[in-house]
């Protein structure tokens, strides 16, 4: 191979690779995804890492990519869908499998996603609060690691807190794809927001 071929091949993988990465993540790949895939395909030359199907291989080769790469975001199916060119089906199951293996990584982020969609709304929130009108509900979206963490949060939170204080659940909307929408009452938003936010403090 030519390094004019290698600089094009390189290019045309950093154009899909850089889709919605943080620049954190864009840095991490200019820098670091030949020696990714040398690596990768050395394995598999020398025996080193075989798999019994194109499948396995895929499963492994993508979790090194949100390892080394990408290991400020979450896994998302329409993601790996749009850079990998995987079908969405086997995109949004590896995307499920990679959070399931990373649990305690993906969960800090899905947790930090939670509280800047809550934060993003407070100011809503809080006027339909004043307004008397505490059971106005919210819209939030969130991706699906963030809603199970919206889950997670609600009951941990309504543990603390007595039976006839705990908050109204937020009612799941229609959604598209990936991503989850929710309508979340005012006062529930507020409540759950500064409980996230008081247990991110020292």
């Amino acid at each position: 191979m030519t390094d004019e071929r290698l600089r094009q091949l390189s290019e045309k993988a950093l154009e899909t690779l850089l889709l919605d990465a943080s620049p954190e993540a864009g840095e991490r790949l200019k820098a670091g995804i030949e020696r990714l895939a040398a690596e990768l395909f050395l394995e598999w030359l020398t025996g080193e890492r075989r798999f019994e199907s194109q499948a396995q291989q895929s499963e492994y080769w993508l979790s090194r990519f949100y390892e080394e790469m990408f290991p400020d975001e979450q896994p998302d199916g329409t993601v790996i869908y749009e850079r990998f060119g995987l079908p969405l089906p086997r995109a949004n199951y590896i995307a499920r499998l990679l959070r399931t293996r990373r649990a305690a990584q993906w969960r800090t982020a899905a947790r930090k996603e939670l509280v800047a969609a809550l934060a993003a709304n407070r100011a809503g929130a809080e006027a339909a609060k004043e307004a008397g009108a505490g059971i106005e509900e919210i819209d939030i979206s969130l991706s699906a690691g963030a809603a199970d963490e919206l889950r997670v949060q609600l009951d941990r939170y309504s543990a603390t807190v007595a039976p006839d204080e705990r908050p109204r659940p937020p009612k799941a909307k229609p959604s598209l794809g990936t991503t989850r929408w929710f309508a979340v009452p005012a006062e529930t938003l507020l409540a759950l927001l500064g409980f996230l936010q008081k247990g991110e403090r020292p």
